[in-house]
């Protein structure tokens, strides 16, 4: 009778150490390209979104501004100004309504000296309601309109009163906390036309109190040192520059010039505008980028208003476009 030995295994061999440290290898490899994978698409959804959602942040202000551009309430008529327009915080370009929209093609005008790139845009409209409601009537001679609640309106607000039968523009010398708006008296310095500065009608209750928005957009490095739109506004006369969506590195505007029957005809740049008064719409291009770095494989070529631009960094880029009426001028 034979007795049969089970042989016990004390240890790996050196070729099967070897054939199990490469399957494991590869193994890991596959793991890890998968990961990589993941992680790369992850990246381009996320920057994707992202850049998505700042353009239609971008477009969303630029279009309210752009739509109500020249708005003044009811009124019908020329609107009275009576800021100081001899001094530079009140200059004609950014209080006359009667020019609500204008611009410059890859320049600044004197008010914006941080551009980076682009065009700038300049809007003026009165759609901003002053959230306030006149308490009786105001003789054309008054210097206060009285209010049913305190008004909330900070002092040297720009504000437009306005009916069907005329509008006056003045800047508020109340404070936020009183029951009234007021403006500089007769002869008072500040005003446009010291000595004759009344309202240009008597007011009843049913007057309309709107805030002047008077805004720059263009293309300038924000917080984090990367192309941002953003806007400037001068509401109380003094200059407030803030940065609105990052991410976005550059801005061309077309403006659409109407003939005798209020058509567009053509759209060009600002600097082939001969009057402004004909420009019945807006077309606008942004160029966004991701905030990230190394997102696509490799350096995009975007076509951007008939301009090949070379996206550095391999940040993924889009490019935005919209054409705006102007609700005031459209036939």
């Amino acid at each position: 009778m034979t007795s049969t030995f089970m042989q016990r295994q004390k240890g790996l061999s050196l070729v099967e150490l070897l054939i199990a440290m490469t399957l494991s290898l590869l193994l890991m490899a596959g793991v890890l390209q998968t990961f990589l994978a993941s992680k790369q698409t992850y990246s381009a959804n996320t920057a994707l979104s992202r850049v998505q959602e700042s353009g239609r942040f971008a477009m969303e202000f630029l279009t309210n501004d752009i739509r109500n551009a020249g708005y003044k309430g009811e009124c019908m008529t020329a609107l009275n100004n009576l800021l100081n327009e001899s001094s530079a915080s009140y200059s004609t370009d950014l209080f006359d309504l009667s020019q609500a929209v204008s611009g410059r093609t890859n320049a600044s005008p004197s008010w914006v000296a941080n551009r980076t790139a682009g065009d700038v845009i300049h809007i003026k409209h009165a759609a901003n309601s002053a959230g306030v409601t006149a308490s009786g009537n105001t003789p054309a001679n008054a210097n206060t309109i009285n209010l049913t609640a305190a008004s909330g309106v900070a002092q040297g607000t720009v504000i437009i009163v306005s009916d069907p039968l005329g509008c006056d523009m003045f800047q508020n010398r109340s404070t936020a906390s009183a029951q009234t708006l007021s403006r500089g008296s007769t002869g008072t310095p500040g005003n446009k036309n010291p000595g004759s500065n009344n309202f240009s009608h008597a007011y009843d209750a049913s007057m309309e109190i709107l805030k002047l928005q008077s805004v720059s957009y263009y293309i300038g490095n924000g917080a984090n040192n990367l192309p941002s739109l953003r806007r400037i506004s001068f509401t109380t006369g003094t200059a407030v520059d803030e940065e609105l969506v990052e991410g976005i590195q550059d801005m061309q505007i077309l403006y659409g010039i109407a003939g005798s029957n209020r058509q567009v005809g053509s759209y060009v740049s600002a600097a082939s505008v001969t009057n402004w008064d004909n420009v019945v719409s807006v077309r606008v291009y942004l160029l966004l980028v991701s905030v990230d770095t190394n997102v696509v494989p490799e350096n995009q070529i975007i076509d951007f208003n008939g301009t090949a631009v070379t996206i550095q960094n391999r940040r993924l880029a889009q490019v935005f476009s919209t054409t705006i009426g102007i609700r005031n001028r459209l036939p």
